[in-house]
């Protein structure tokens, strides 16, 4: 038989509850359609990130992005497959590769960044003045506890997260 009394196994607080919540009602664990794109979390934001910077090594978005080389890797990968980006060895030194959005990367881009400015209105549209201030500095908070600690498996959370004053 198995033993079916079980201590707490993960913590029973109000940060779990929320991000739990957040993460299930925002279905963030699944691709969604943004802009009537099928686009996994992780390509959302390696959009954004090429979008801002034009071209980056696969190293700085592993960083950015604070994922592993290897699974920025395959998601490069993945992505030059859908022909939104472009992978080309750097010519100052070709053990690296430099990422940059194509034409139809770009277009991407754009219709998430158009989708997601319309969801964030509209949520931010549902919610008081009070509450958008709290939001912001209970999550700036949140995000300045969390930058520098280690991850299991993840190194160091980037020191440019939103909010970053130092």
């Amino acid at each position: 038989m198995y033993d079916t009394t079980h201590g707490e196994a993960f913590p029973d607080d109000e940060l779990r509850r929320l991000l739990k919540l957040l993460v299930r009602t925002g279905g963030l664990l699944e691709p969604h359609d943004y802009g009537g794109l099928r686009v996994s979390l992780s390509e959302v934001f390696a959009l954004g990130e090429l979008a801002d910077s034009g071209t980056l090594s696969q190293g700085e978005l592993a960083t950015r992005l604070s994922l592993e080389k290897s699974t920025v890797s395959r998601l490069a990968a993945g992505m030059e497959r859908r022909g939104w980006l472009s992978r080309e060895r750097d010519p100052a030194n070709r053990r690296f590769y430099r990422l940059r959005l194509t034409p139809d990367g770009w277009t991407a881009a754009e219709r998430v960044g158009a989708d997601l400015r319309t969801t964030h209105a509209a949520l931010f549209e549902g919610l008081t003045a009070d509450e958008r201030a709290g939001l912001t500095l209970g999550l700036t908070g949140l995000a300045r506890a969390l930058q520098g600690r280690d991850h299991v498996g993840r190194g160091r959370v980037p020191p440019h997260l939103p909010g970053d004053v130092s």
